[in-house]
């Protein structure tokens, strides 16, 4: 961290890690079958995730806290990386997929400054 900021360096980090990337990264880029559904400073994707996929990737991100949680997967089995569904990608298993959803894929459009996310639901805003 010291030498990214005393020699101002970029870098691209990839994780599976939530944890570690909200600890060293500026922002963040989420993707889901190979295409970008949210990309934000990290602070606003962690305080109020715009896309459903980020949404349920943090709800189910472990936490330091007391209380228990049970552990609730993302239903739907994941598509063929190599055979996706047209549409968006995550229209299977998202909780808010429309008709629209499984026929036109979303563009990644700045939704606030500095904001992007690929979800027909922002245009119903």
């Amino acid at each position: 961290m010291r030498l990214r900021e005393d020699l101002n360096l970029t870098y691209l980090f990839i994780s599976h890690d939530l944890g570690v990337v909200k600890h060293i990264s500026d922002r963040v880029v989420i993707m889901y079958l190979g295409r970008v559904v949210e990309s934000a400073p990290t602070e606003d994707v962690f305080a109020a995730p715009n896309h459903p996929y980020t949404q349920a990737l943090l709800a189910e991100a472990p936490k330091l806290e007391v209380a228990r949680k049970t552990y609730v997967a993302i239903r739907g089995e994941i598509p063929s990386p190599l055979n996706p569904p047209p549409g968006c990608h995550f229209h299977p298993r998202c909780p808010h997929a429309m008709p629209r959803c499984r026929e036109e894929q979303p563009l990644l459009k700045e939704i606030a400054p500095m904001r992007f996310s690929a979800c027909h639901l922002n245009d119903m805003e």
